[in-house]
C-alpha cells in the first residue's frame, strides 16, 4: 500500500503538555522536537474556539511552515454534547442541529481565513461527524444528518469535507453511538465528501479488532476512501476498558513507549493497510494519548515516534 502523498498526519495534540493543562514553556518544547521528527507531513487538529490552547497564531508559528492540517470537528462536538446532548449534525432536534451548523460556519470561517493567508493551502480537510440525538431512531437521525449536508455543501469550503466514522448508535454498547456506516455512505453517495476511518472507534463498534476491516471493505466497495489514522484501545488498564482514549500502540522491536494493554499492535496494522489499494488515501496517520499526566515532553514525543516506527514497519 502507498499513500499518494509522503509523511503522515499525526493526531499529537493528545501527546501535547497543554493537553494536561501544563505550561507554554513545556508546549513549546514538545512541538521544537516534534518539528525534528522524520516522516511528519503535518497534523489532525482540533478546533474549538480556536487550533489549539494559546491560539491559532502559536499553533502556526510553531510548527514548520509546509505542514498541512486536517482539522477535526470531534472534540468541539463532544464538548457541547456533554451541556446540549442533542448538539450534532445528525440531531433530530431541528433546534440543536442547527445550532451545530452555526458552530460549523465557525469552522469554515476559520478554515477559510487560514488558508486565505496561506502561501499554500495550510487545511486539506476537515473531519465532520454523523452525530444524532440518542433517544431518535436511525431513520430520522439518517434524515437530519442529510439535511445538515444539504446546507454545509452550499458553502464554498477551502478544503475537502471528510465524514470521519464513530462507533455507531447500533453497536455492541455505543460510546459515542453515531450513524451506522451504512447510513453515512448513503447520506454521502453523489456527494463530494469522502470517508475516513479510525482504527479504535471501528475496533469498539463490536469490540472485535476484526470490525476495522469489515469497515474498510465497506467504504472501498463505496470507492470514499478518504483517510485512515490509528488510535488504539484496551479492554483494561490505564487505558480504560473499550475507551476511545487514543491508546498508543502495543509494544514491538524497537519501541519505546508501547502500551502493554493496546489491542493495536503492528500486524492488525499491517492487516488494515495491506486491504488497501495503491494511492488510494488523501491522508494517513496516527492520534495517540499519552495517559500520565505528570509524563515528560520527551515520553510524549516518544510515543508519536513509536507511532511512526509502527506504520513504516506496518507497511512492509
Amino acid at each position: 500500500m502507498n499513500s499518494q502523498h509522503t509523511g503522515y498526519i499525526i493526531g499529537a495534540y493528545p501527546c501535547a503538555p497543554s493537553f494536561h493543562y501544563k505550561n507554554e514553556n513545556d508546549e513549546a518544547s514538545f512541538w521544537r522536537k516534534l518539528a525534528d521528527s522524520t516522516d511528519i507531513r503535518g497534523l489532525e487538529q482540533p478546533c474549538l474556539e480556536e487550533l489549539h490552547p494559546f491560539g491559532d497564531d502559536w499553533l502556526l508559528n510553531h510548527i514548520p511552515g509546509d505542514w498541512e492540517i486536517v482539522v477535526t470537528a470531534i472534540m468541539g462536538t463532544m464538548q457541547q454534547r456533554a451541556s446540549q446532548p442533542g448538539f450534532g449534525l445528525a440531531s433530530a432536534d431541528e433546534t440543536q442541529r442547527q445550532a451545530c451548523l452555526n458552530w460549523y460556519r465557525h469552522l469554515y470561517q476559520k478554515i477559510n481565513r487560514i488558508n486565505d493567508s496561506a502561501a499554500k493551502k495550510r487545511v486539506i480537510a476537515l473531519e465532520i461527524h454523523a452525530a444524532p440525538l440518542a433517544t431518535a431512531s436511525v431513520e430520522h437521525s439518517t434524515a437530519a444528518f442529510n439535511a445538515s449536508l444539504d446546507e454545509l455543501t452550499r458553502w464554498d469550503w477551502s478544503c475537502d469535507l471528510v465524514l470521519e466514522h464513530c462507533d455507531a448508535m447500533n453497536g455492541v454498547q455505543p460510546g459515542k453511538g453515531f450513524l451506522p456506516l451504512e447510513n453515512v455512505l448513503d447520506t454521502v453517495r453523489g456527494r463530494n465528501i469522502r470517508v475516513a476511518l479510525n482504527w479504535a472507534r471501528s475496533v469498539i463498534e463490536r469490540r472485535d479488532t476484526e470490525e476495522p476491516l469489515r469497515h474498510l471493505q465497506q467504504v472501498l466497495s463505496q470507492h470514499k476512501l478518504a483517510g485512515l489514522m490509528f488510535s488504539g484501545t484496551t479492554e483494561s488498564g490505564p487505558y480504560g476498558e473499550w475507551g476511545d482514549l487514543h491508546a498508543p500502540f502495543a509494544p514491538f522491536p524497537g519501541s519505546e513507549a508501547g502500551c502493554h494493554e493496546s489491542l493495536m499492535t503492528v500486524e492488525q496494522a499491517r492487516k488494515w493497510l495491506h486491504a488497501v489499494p495503491d494511492n488510494n488515501l488523501s491522508f494517513l496517520g496516527i492520534k495517540l494519548l499519552e495517559i500520565n499526566a505528570s509524563a515528560d515532553v520527551s515520553h510524549r514525543v516518544a510515543i508519536l515516534h513509536d507511532g511512526i516506527r509502527a506504520l513504516n514497519l506496518a507497511k512492509t
